[in-house]
């Protein structure tokens, strides 16, 4: 999976895979907040005359625009959104989001997302194979909106494993951006900069789906139907249409409270829901009674001297019950989700920051203008809700060297520098794979064969303390019909590792403190950067298109050359000192980047590697020693997996 950012209009409107309209103060935020309080469809237009012409005859439908209509509308508000009818339908008028969604209207799939919804967007995006586009909505506007490209930004490193949405929040902070909304912008402007700068604060993905004429679209959580264009297709001008049937949704009090991340037991939590139903509704039976009592009463004492203490009792009454209310309410929520389950971290995708830090933003934004941005996260933790996402696998066509399962990693990571390549007629691809002949290298040179790369395999051997890695690779790259390249490089140095001098004892290590003991005497200085050094000048030669290599950020013995943040940052350098990157751009993929040990073992069954002639151990020898950092990881990711290892056969 390719993520790339758009810099220009042009290069939305022939995308057609999946694109993100990314419009953080205003448009994706107020859909967000429209699906997240419950709302079944929202509808979405682009042009002001067609949303009034719609409202003339669906005077039911509450309207949210940033552009002036004839119909009664609020503006185009996060926070009023969030404030809205459940169960009215709405329409929302953003016009550098909608002229940004309707320009990639050709794309296979069209979301809107920001801050507020960043880890359910990351999730959704990872967790299937096709490119993604990512749209800074303003382009479409005034061009001002530097937090839309920030973010953009922000997401495509955290889908790669170098970022953290905070980090951008630190970005923001440093520009003068929020000040201007602020004082510029609308009355709800504050409170619309906070739920738009919460991050993951409404945990929905926003899908857009299109009229079949394009005059209107519907937006609608992903994965489910957009029931308007099942139920009823409006005429914009004509007679009315038939109003859409209402979703049973539950009452947005209780969707507000209810804890995100712990789901009540099904048959409990239904059983306490409908009393919770039933109480409230008895309670609103009774308020509108007694209400229309007290006010007739008031109405006979309009000429009254009275009246104004009958009103003021009146008022008195209600905010005795709404209170009341509020504290039954409490209870009943307390009882209906103790006990509930928690999710294991596994079952996780991500985890969420327990901090705002849009307090921290707030602060920023109020200092000078010089002031240098503070992160609320420290960057030497950029992965760390990446750690608990499972993989997620899917079934496709089997491909070369055997007939596979396929499946789509959530752990993929690519460090691309085909900013604008997305246009060109598809092609097959040619790619470098670095190739030990070890566990995860094997795999990915597996991966890239069943993705259809055209493959040459790249091996270098550097004095290892013994040969049996080179000879695996060797085997495999035969067996398969790769073109396999071997060099050998002799650096003297090199023997400060114990990979390398033999004089020296292999660190016997007990699991659980892999990495913990800091970087090993095993770490080979610079390895991985001049394999990539190498790599790139191959894939110059050839004219090839990615290099792949199998770096693993989760279970691996802490080397700093296997790490995110680096392999980014090598990829920018092939990018811009190989003629291929400066020309067309190039590609350095990492599949396993964000995948367990377990994970690996899993895909690597599916691809059907053939674990017996791979070799991970750092020992030489006819059998794994069972004791460096390599052999115990393996051995967990197999245990893990349920997979046998038949190397140890």
């Amino acid at each position: 999976m390719n993520v790339l950012i758009a810099r220009s209009k042009e290069e939305c409107s022939s995308w057609t895979d999946v694109a993100v309209v990314i419009d953080v103060l205003r448009g994706a935020t107020t859909a967000c907040a429209l699906l997240e309080r419950g709302k079944r469809d929202v509808l979405l237009f682009n042009a002001a005359q067609q949303a009034d012409a719609f409202l003339a005859h669906h005077a039911d439908f509450e309207a949210f625009s940033d552009e002036p209509l004839s119909a009664a509308h609020a503006d185009n508000s996060p926070y009023l959104a969030s404030k809205s009818a459940a169960r009215q339908p709405g329409l929302l008028l953003a016009s550098a989001g909608c002229k940004a969604a309707w320009d990639v209207r050709r794309a296979g799939v069209v979301l809107l997302g920001g801050f507020c919804n960043f880890y359910a967007l990351a999730e959704t995006l990872t967790s299937q194979p096709k490119d993604v586009l990512l749209i800074p909505a303003a382009l479409f506007g005034p061009g001002n909106e530097e937090e839309d490209l920030l973010c953009a930004e922000a997401l495509k490193d955290f889908i790669q494993g170098v970022g953290t949405p905070e980090r951008a929040l630190g970005e923001f902070g440093n520009t003068m951006r929020l000040k201007e909304f602020h004082a510029n912008g609308p009355k709800t402007a504050d409170k619309d900069s906070r739920l738009a700068f919460k991050i993951n604060g409404l945990p929905v993905v926003p899908q857009v789906t299109f009229a079949e004429d394009g005059a209107f679209a519907v937006c609608h959580p992903y994965g489910s139907p957009a029931h308007w264009l099942e139920v009823s297709k409006p005429a914009m001008a004509q007679a009315p249409a038939a109003e859409p049937a209402e979703a049973p949704v539950q009452p947005a009090a209780v969707q507000e409270e209810t804890p995100a991340q712990e789901p009540a037991p099904v048959q409990e939590a239904a059983v306490k829901t409908s009393s919770l139903k039933s109480l409230f509704g008895g309670l609103a039976k009774s308020v509108k009674e007694e209400a229309l009592s007290l006010k007739e009463k008031a109405a006979e004492a309009a000429a009254d001297p009275k009246a104004a203490e009958a009103k003021s009792k009146l008022k008195g009454f209600f905010s005795d019950i709404v209170r009341s209310v509020k504290e039954e309410k409490k209870e009943l929520e307390e009882s209906l989700f103790q006990g509930a389950p928690r999710q294991s971290s596994e079952e996780r995708s991500y985890t969420l920051n327990s901090d705002d830090p849009f307090d921290a933003l707030m602060k920023q934004s109020a200092a000078p203008a010089a002031a240098p941005a503070q992160e609320a996260v420290s960057p030497s933790k950029p992965a760390e809700p990446q750690q608990e996402t499972p993989a997620r696998e899917e079934a496709v066509q089997p491909a070369a060297p055997q007939a596979v399962e396929s499946v789509t990693l959530p752990g993929e990571v690519t460090f691309s520098g085909k900013a604008a390549g997305f246009a060109e007629t598809k092609k097959k691809k040619k790619a470098i794979v670095l190739f030990s002949g070890g566990l995860d290298s094997t795999t990915c040179l597996y991966w890239a064969l069943e993705h259809g790369y055209e493959c040459e395999a790249l091996t270098v051997s550097y004095g290892q303390r013994h040969d049996r890695e080179v000879l695996a690779a060797q085997m495999i790259a035969r067996n398969l019909g790769v073109k396999h390249h071997l060099i050998t490089l002799n650096l003297p140095w090199l023997v400060s590792s114990s990979l390398v001098d033999k004089n020296q004892q292999i660190p016997d290590v007990a699991l659980e403190d892999i990495p913990k003991e800091g970087i090993p005497s095993t770490y080979v200085p610079g390895r991985n950067l001049m394999f990539l050094s190498i790599a790139g000048s191959l894939l110059d030669s050839i004219g090839a298109d990615a290099i792949i290599a199998g770096p693993n950020a989760i279970d691996f013995s802490g080397y700093p050359d296997c790490t995110p943040a680096f392999f980014k940052a090598a990829a920018d350098a092939l990018n811009r000192g190989t003629k291929m990157g400066v020309t067309e751009g190039i590609e350095v993929l990492a599949p396993l980047m964000r995948l367990s040990k377990t994970q690996i073992v899993q895909l690597a069954a599916k691809l059907k590697v053939p674990f017996e002639l791979t070799w991970s151990c750092y020992a030489g020898g006819k059998k794994p020693c069972g004791h460096c950092d390599s052999c115990k990881l393996r051995a967990k990711g197999f245990e893990e997996a349920g997979v046998r290892d038949t190397s140890l056969d």
